[in-house]
């Protein structure tokens, strides 16, 4: 059963604003935004940024996927930064994995999808360092 008091609930809101750090990151040309962009298939120029309400929506999405991995870290009998990170890990490759379905489906060309699934590889790879380590 789950515990919700056992849940660290500084590390889910520290390891989401990583989450939402790494993306920003990733997603710019200091990364891969420049190939993304390309890949994806639309002009710098047409890109929007989205308003107030995509960042909001997409903070919310982090924050579900960090709290799932803190449930499922609550029901790991040592937990560690390494148990942690292998869960994260995990997530990310069972992640990486359905978004590929999507991509095959999509006819998406590899590029896209190693920005894509690298993206998710690492931002669960440091939230379950974040939670491990708390």
């Amino acid at each position: 059963m789950v515990d919700l008091t056992e849940i660290n609930y500084l590390a889910v809101l520290l390891a989401t604003l990583a989450t939402m750090v790494i993306g920003f990151l990733w997603y710019s040309p200091i990364l891969f935004g420049n190939v993304w962009i390309k890949q994806i298939g639309i002009k710098e120029e047409d890109m929007s940024g989205g308003g107030p309400m995509t960042y909001i929506l997409t903070a919310l999405t982090a924050l579900c996927g960090v709290f799932v991995l803190s449930i499922l870290f609550t029901m790991i009998s040592e937990q560690t930064i390494l148990s942690g990170m292998f869960l994260g890990l995990l997530i990310g490759i069972s992640i990486s994995a359905k978004i590929g379905m999507n991509f095959l489906f999509e006819n998406r060309g590899i590029g896209l999808y190693l920005i894509t699934i690298g993206y998710h590889l690492v931002s669960y790879l440091i939230a379950g360092i974040i939670i491990g380590s708390m």
